[in-house]
C-alpha cells in the first residue's frame, strides 16, 4: 500500500488527533507497563526465561526445561512464548547465539571456527549459513566491513 493510499485511509480529525495529544501529555507521567499479550507468558515468567536463556544459550535446550522454568506445561509454553516475545523459541535461542557471535566477530582476535564453537554452533559454516539467513551477511562480510571502518 503507497503512503499516499495510507493516509487517504485516515481522517486525523475523525480521530480527535488534538485531544488525544492532550490526553498523552497529560498521562505521560502515569504511564503504565504493558502488560503482557493476552494468552502470553506472566512478566515473572517472561524474566525468568529471558534470564535463563541468556545464561544457557550455548547449551542445547529443550522445551520442557524452559516451561519448567516458565512454570507451565510444554504445549503452553510454546503457544505462550510466542506470543510474548513475537518468535518461537528456537528463533529467539538462535538471535541469541548471533548476537554473541556478531559481538566477538567485531571484537576480533578469534578465528571465525573458534567463535562458532564458543556460540553453539555445529562449525563455521552453520554459523556463516545461519548469520546469513538471519542478518544478511556471513560472519566474513561482518569482520570485513569491520575492517574497512578502522
Amino acid at each position: 500500500m503507497s503512503a499516499a493510499k495510507r493516509h487517504e485511509d485516515i481522517d486525523l480529525d475523525s480521530l480527535g488527533m488534538p485531544s488525544s495529544i492532550h490526553l498523552l501529555r497529560i498521562d505521560t507521567g502515569r504511564m503504565k507497563q504493558v502488560p503482557p499479550p493476552k494468552g502470553g507468558l506472566s512478566a515473572k515468567s517472561a524474566r525468568r526465561v529471558r534470564e535463563y536463556l541468556r545464561e544457557h544459550f550455548t547449551e542445547k535446550i529443550q522445551v520442557a526445561e524452559l516451561a519448567t522454568v516458565a512454570g507451565v506445561s510444554p504445549n503452553h509454553f510454546i503457544l505462550s512464548f510466542a506470543r510474548t516475545f513475537g518468535m518461537p523459541p528456537h528463533r529467539y535461542l538462535i538471535n541469541l547465539r548471533l548476537d554473541m557471535a556478531e559481538q566477538l566477530l567485531v571484537e576480533g582476535g578469534i578465528a571465525i571456527a573458534e567463535i562458532a564453537l564458543m556460540t553453539a554452533f555445529s562449525d563455521q559454516s552453520h554459523l556463516s549459513t545461519t548469520m546469513k539467513r538471519y542478518r544478511g551477511r556471513t560472519p566474513m562480510e561482518l569482520q570485513l566491513s569491520r575492517s574497512a571502518r578502522f
